[in-house]
């Protein structure tokens, strides 16, 4: 029984850790900006971690990173700047966060077991969250398209 309940224990301490790597902001204007500007960009240019961002939103995020760099300057310091650009570089980093927070989220890859029609054999399918969503948005547009509403059944 004690057993049972350290697994559980270790299992919720991981979910919250979890958790907690997932609420952590991509930029952070307590430390110095100009190392997470450069990550960013460079991870923007990859196209790996930020795969699923909307080409509208990757211009917002390029427009905000530069602001906050010309707001900041060479300094990098928050607390040197006059209080309404204070406002605007957190502004701007709460854009940023955002964004980024939400397309990491959507290019997670996730792998499922699916018995496919037709087969009795499952097959491992691995999708991102967002290739998921778009599936699911399509079959649903066609199933308006097509006027089905939902299965009846016949008595």
């Amino acid at each position: 029984m004690q057993r049972i309940a350290i697994a559980a224990g270790l299992i919720g301490f991981m979910a919250i850790g979890q958790l907690h790597a997932s609420t952590t902001p991509v930029i952070d204007t307590t430390r110095p900006t100009a190392p997470q500007i450069e990550r960013i960009q460079a991870e923007l240019a990859g196209h790996k971690t930020y795969s699923e961002l909307k080409p509208a939103d990757h211009a917002q995020v390029v427009n905000a990173l530069s602001r906050i760099q010309e707001k900041l300057g060479s300094e990098g310091v928050l607390s040197g700047l006059h209080p309404a650009a204070q406002v605007d570089v957190v502004n701007d980093q709460e854009l940023i966060n955002t964004l980024l927070a939400k397309a990491r989220a959507d290019s997670r890859l996730v792998c499922r077991r699916e018995t496919l029609v037709g087969t009795n054999r499952p097959q491992t399918i691995c999708m991102t969250v967002a290739e998921r969503a778009a599936a699911r948005e399509r079959s649903m547009d066609t199933m308006r398209k097509t006027g089905i509403s939902r299965p009846e059944i016949i008595p």
